[in-house]
């Protein structure tokens, strides 16, 4: 079973990039691989920007995104994370503005 995760991350325009993370997006596994890989707000957008995630590993492996994945979402604000963690039946969003914060769904 899959634990589905939604990864976001603050815009220097003040909008929202948010993707998908299908498989290991509980927090042991996610959080420290954003924490310790993913500290630039350019390597944020560029990870969520790639599209939908099959899977996520630690630097300095590359992530696995799906071949055939949806676009990433573009958002008006953090409120609607909410809303698309719950079509996607994500259990955790992960978002990042000045450092990553992780809260379940």
């Amino acid at each position: 079973m899959s634990t589905r995760a939604v990864i976001a991350t603050q815009t220097y325009d003040r909008g929202i990039l948010a993707t998908y993370l299908h498989f290991d997006g509980y927090p042991e596994h996610v959080l420290p691989i954003l924490v310790d890989g993913y500290l630039d707000p350019d390597e944020a957008i560029e990870l969520i920007e790639g599209g939908e995630l099959r899977s996520l590993s630690p630097r300095p492996a590359e992530p696995e995104y799906f071949e055939n994945s949806r676009r990433t979402e573009e958002l008006k604000d953090e409120s609607e994370l909410d809303r698309l963690a719950r079509y996607l039946n994500a259990e955790h969003i992960y978002f990042y503005d000045d450092m990553w914060r992780h809260r379940k769904v």
